[in-house]
C-alpha cells in the first residue's frame, strides 16, 4: 500500500521525477501523434427532422367525413417523434442503407457470419440519432469524405419512409387482401341476383306488386264487361305471378340489400387500396444535410493531450509504487 501523503510532499516528488515524467510525456506524445497521424480524416455531415403526423391515408385525405379528418400538414407530437426515432434506428433501415450505399466495403466490415453484428457496432460509431429540446430529430454521421457523409444522412432520412412503407404493407395488405373477397363476393352475389331477376322478366314478372295491383284492377273490369277472353289472359298472368311472385320478392329484397351494402364495401375497398399503394411521408426535412470540408475527427490534439495526461499519471502511480516497494525490501 502507498502512504498517505501530503500535497506538499507529493509535488517535492514531482519536481524530483521531472526528468521521469519529461521522458514520459516525450515518448507519449511521439507514440500517440504518430498513431493518430495514421488514422484517417472523418467528416460529420447533420440533417435535421421534424415527424409528420402518423395517420393512414384513406384517413387524412379520401374519408368522407372530412371534418374529423387530421391535418396532415401538421408537425407531429411527441409520440410521433419517439415513433420515428424507432424507425430511424431499426435494423431494417440499417441494412437498407447498408446495402444502398454499400457500407460493407466502405466500412471495411468483415464478410464473415458475424458481418451483421460488425455493421451495427460501427453504425454506433459513425451515426448519431438523438431526439432535440425541439422535438425534432437531429441525424449526424460520420464519414471519410464529407460527400457521402452528406449522402448516408440524408439516405437514413430517405429510408426511414421505405421502411415505414414496408411494414404497412405487410398489414395493410391483409387488410386489403380480406375487404376485396368481401367485395368480390357482394359483386358476383348481385349480378346473380339481377341475372335472376333478369330470367323472372323475361317470364313475365316485371314488377310484382305493381303488376298484381294492375292486373286485379283490370281483371274486375274484364268481369264486368263479361270478357271472357281478357278473363283468360289475365288469369294466365296473374297465374305466371302466383307462381313466381315470391320469388321474385325474394330476389328483389336480397338485391335491395346487396345495392344498400355496395357503397360501404366500395368505400372499404376503396381506402384499403389507397393504404396498401400509398403512404404519408413519416417527416419533414428540415435541413438536408450538406458536405462539409472541415474534419470533423479525429481531433489530433486533444487525443494526445489525453494520452500524455494519462500516461504521466500511470508513471506517477509507477514511482510511487516502485518507491515504496524499494522501501519494503530495505526494511527486510
Amino acid at each position: 500500500m502507498i502512504d498517505n501523503i501530503s500535497a506538499k510532499d507529493l509535488i517535492i516528488k514531482i519536481l524530483r521525477w521531472r526528468k521521469n515524467f519529461m521522458w514520459i510525456t516525450l515518448v507519449s506524445a511521439l507514440v500517440t501523434g504518430v498513431v493518430v497521424f495514421l488514422m484517417p480524416k472523418q467528416y460529420k455531415s447533420t440533417a435535421i427532422l421534424f415527424p409528420a403526423r402518423q395517420f393512414s391515408v384513406s384517413k387524412l385525405v379520401i374519408e368522407a367525413n372530412a371534418g374529423n379528418q387530421e391535418d396532415y400538414m401538421m408537425f407531429g407530437d411527441a409520440d410521433d417523434c419517439e415513433k420515428l426515432v424507432q424507425i430511424l434506428t431499426s435494423d431494417a433501415l440499417k441494412l437498407k442503407v447498408a446495402d444502398a450505399f454499400d457500407l460493407w466495403k466502405r466500412w471495411k466490415i468483415k464478410d464473415t457470419v458475424f458481418s451483421y453484428h460488425y455493421l451495427k457496432l460501427k453504425w454506433e460509431d459513425q451515426v448519431t440519432i438523438k431526439r432535440t429540446e425541439f422535438n425534432s430529430i437531429r441525424v449526424e454521421v460520420y464519414d471519410y469524405t464529407a460527400n457521402d457523409a452528406a449522402k448516408i444522412a440524408n439516405g437514413i432520412s430517405d429510408y426511414a419512409d421505405s421502411v415505414r412503407f414496408d411494414m404497412n404493407r405487410a398489414v395493410a395488405g391483409d387488410v386489403l387482401k380480406i375487404v376485396k373477397t368481401e367485395y368480390d363476393n357482394t359483386m358476383l352475389r348481385m349480378k346473380d341476383l339481377e341475372d335472376s331477376l333478369y330470367t323472372l322478366r323475361q317470364l313475365g314478372v316485371l314488377h310484382y306488386k305493381e303488376q298484381v295491383k294492375a292486373y286485379s284492377k283490370s281483371y274486375a273490369k274484364a268481369i264486368e264487361k263479361n270478357d271472357a277472353g281478357a278473363m283468360k289472359r289475365l288469369e294466365a298472368k296473374l297465374d305466371t305471378l302466383k307462381k313466381y311472385g315470391s320469388a321474385y320478392m325474394n330476389i328483389k329484397d336480397n338485391l335491395d340489400k346487396y345495392g344498400a351494402k355496395y357503397p360501404d364495401i366500395k368505400m372499404k375497398y376503396d381506402e384499403a387500396l389507397v393504404n396498401y399503394n400509398s403512404l404519408i411521408p413519416l417527416k419533414f426535412v428540415v435541413e438536408k444535410a450538406k458536405p462539409d470540408e472541415f474534419k470533423a475527427r479525429p481531433k489530433r490534439l486533444v487525443i494526445i493531450a489525453i494520452a500524455v495526461i494519462a500516461a504521466n499519471i500511470m508513471g506517477l502511480f509507477y514511482l510511487l509504487f516502485r518507491e515504496r516497494f524499494s522501501k519494503i525490501r530495505e526494511e527486510l
